[in-house]
C-alpha cells in the first residue's frame, strides 16, 4: 500500500475538516474499489498519530481487507463488535492500531446500526479517533458491513473518487445511496487523477467526427500520431 507523503496540505486539510465537524469517528469509502480509499484512511491515520493523536483504524473491506499485506501480524482470536473482544484484538500496523474484518467472527454483530454505535462508543473512551476502512458503496458482497449500520457511529462520510475512472452518474448513484443509508455529513475527497494522456483523448474525438469530415480527421490524426510526447502519462 503506497502511502501519501506526511507534508502533503491535502492531509492537513482532510485533519482540519475532522477538527471543524467535531469528528471522532470517520468513515473512508470508495464507489467501486481502487479510488484510493484505504490509501488515504491510513495516512490520515498516520499524519494525526504525528499529531498526538490515538488513532484506531477498523477494516471493515472484505473485497480488499489489510490482510493482504505481509506486514500485518496474524491473529488466532476472532473478535466481535458486541463483546470487548473488539478491545482485545487490535494489532499494529504501520505505527497505527488495526482491527481487521478478516478476525471478525459474524458479520451479524456489524449489521445492528445500534451494537456498532455502541462498540465505538467504548473504542472512543480509549482512542482520539477512530477512523472506518469501509466495502465500496457500489459493490454488492454478502460480507459487506451495512451502509446503515455506520449512519449513527459514522460523524463524518470521506467518499474517496479517482478522476477519470469515477463519472458524475456512479458518483450520484453512490451518495444517495449513503444519504438513504443515514449518512448525513458527507464530504468529497479526490483521492487521485487518472486521465488518458492527451494523445489517446484527442485520436477518440476526432473518431467521432470522422465520418463528418474524414480527410480533415485522417490528416489530424496523422499529425498527432507524430508526437510522441501527447502519449505520455504525467
Amino acid at each position: 500500500m503506497n502511502l501519501i507523503p506526511g507534508q502533503y496540505h491535502e492531509l492537513e486539510t482532510i485533519c482540519n475538516t475532522l477538527i471543524d465537524d467535531e469528528a471522532r469517528c470517520v468513515t473512508f469509502i470508495s464507489l467501486y474499489g481502487g479510488e484510493g480509499s484505504s490509501t488515504a484512511c491510513i495516512s490520515v491515520a498516520q499524519r494525526l498519530k504525528s499529531q498526538n493523536k490515538s488513532v484506531l483504524v477498523i477494516d471493515l473491506n472484505p473485497i480488499s481487507s489489510f490482510r493482504l499485506d505481509k506486514q500485518l501480524p496474524t491473529l488466532t482470536k476472532l473478535w466481535r463488535f458486541d463483546d470487548i473482544s473488539c478491545q482485545l484484538s487490535v494489532m499494529p500496523y504501520q505505527g497505527i492500531e488495526v482491527l481487521t474484518i478478516h478476525n471478525l467472527e459474524s458479520i451479524d454483530s456489524a449489521k445492528n446500526k445500534h451494537v456498532l454505535n455502541e462498540a465505538v462508543l467504548r473504542l472512543k473512551q480509549e482512542y482520539d479517533y477512530v477512523l472506518l476502512d469501509m466495502s465500496p458503496a457500489l459493490k454488492l458482497n454478502r460480507n459487506n458491513v451495512p451502509l446503515h449500520s455506520l449512519s449513527l457511529c459514522s460523524e463524518l462520510t470521506l467518499v474517496t473518487i479517482a478522476l477519470g475512472i469515477n463519472n458524475e452518474e456512479s458518483l450520484c448513484q453512490g451518495v444517495a445511496e449513503l444519504k438513504q443509508a443515514g449518512h448525513s455529513n458527507i464530504k468529497l475527497l479526490v483521492s487521485q487523477h487518472s486521465f488518458a494522456p492527451l494523445g489517446e483523448r484527442m485520436l477518440l474525438l476526432l473518431q467521432r467526427h470522422s465520418p463528418k469530415w474524414p480527410r480533415l480527421c485522417a490528416f489530424l490524426t496523422s499529425k498527432i500520431n507524430k508526437q510522441k510526447w501527447l502519449f505520455k502519462h504525467y
